[in-house]
């Protein structure tokens, strides 16, 4: 089995998870492109997750002229290049003073923070039927994430595994990424009452120690253990969660937290680099 690095950092404490930072203050405002109000739209309804978009043929058209979208595959899919995610973003934005729009709609994988209603089927919850769509859900958005990465170019065909590397999307939102691979892969995430009793065993996904990073622990429920030594189940658990992300291209480094509790490091996979077997 491999080491795990003793490595306590400060941030130890379970909380939420944060998310993003805005940009320097007086940055100047992009120039926006000429648009009609149809291709604004395309642009502002893509799929907040994946960035597929969906419009007239003459509107997808447009956008790819602009750089704003790119089609893949004989089915005609488009997905929103960085430019076009950043377009959206701005067309979101609310005007200063306002109030600022209700959430829009979109798979979120489950980090293993959020209630029990989160995850996949067969953890003991009474709606199992809940539990079979949001896996099913995990299932699209990972395929269509992999077409996020064939549209942008992050996975050529010299590398040696087919899943290549995690697209500039993923890579700017590490925790998001790493816990959809996860969840895709059929892995149980940990799961949080309101109250804040831990209630399910699985994976949890955090913030990294350092930007672009994402941190996998394997946390129990309260009151439920493992057969045989807890560090040690916790361990093989998260070698299991290694190999997945490995797979799917995220490297891995094992450290040992507070209380010599086993956690990895989740690091974007470069181009070019193949996976050293189970992680690092």
């Amino acid at each position: 089995m491999p080491g795990y690095a003793a490595r306590v950092t400060a941030r130890e404490q379970p909380g939420p998870d944060g998310t993003g930072a805005s940009g320097p203050d007086g940055a100047p405002a992009p120039q926006e492109p000429a648009l009609t109000a149809a291709q604004r739209r395309a642009v502002r309804d893509a799929d907040p997750g994946t960035g597929a978009v969906h419009a007239a043929a003459s509107t997808l058209r447009r956008l790819e002229r602009l750089g704003l979208a790119r089609a893949y595959g004989r089915v005609g899919a488009h997905y929103l290049t960085a430019a076009g995610r950043d377009l959206r973003d701005r067309l979101l934005r609310p005007p200063p003073g306002s109030a600022a729009p209700p959430p829009r709609a979109g798979f979120t994988p489950a980090t293993g923070d959020g209630p029990p209603g989160d995850g996949p089927p067969g953890d003991g919850r009474a709606d199992e039927s809940a539990g079979g769509q949001h896996a099913a859900a995990a299932a699209r958005a990972w395929e269509a994430l992999l077409e996020i990465r064939r549209v942008t170019g992050e996975s050529p065909e010299r590398l040696p595994r087919p899943l290549g590397v995690p697209a500039p999307w993923e890579r700017a939102r590490p925790v998001h990424a790493v816990a959809l691979a996860l969840e895709a892969a059929g892995l149980p995430p940990s799961a949080v009452h309101p109250t804040g009793r831990r209630v399910r065993t699985g994976y949890r996904v955090t913030e990294g120690d350092t930007p672009g990073t994402a941190r996998v622990e394997w946390r129990y429920a309260a009151g439920a253990a493992p057969d045989g030594d807890r560090t040690d189940d916790a361990r093989r658990r998260l070698d299991t969660c290694a190999g997945v992300l490995g797979d799917r291209g995220w490297d891995t480094e094992r450290y040992l937290g507070a209380a010599r509790r086993p956690y990895l490091l989740a690091v974007p996979r470069r181009p070019g680099r193949s996976a050293a077997p189970g992680g690092r």
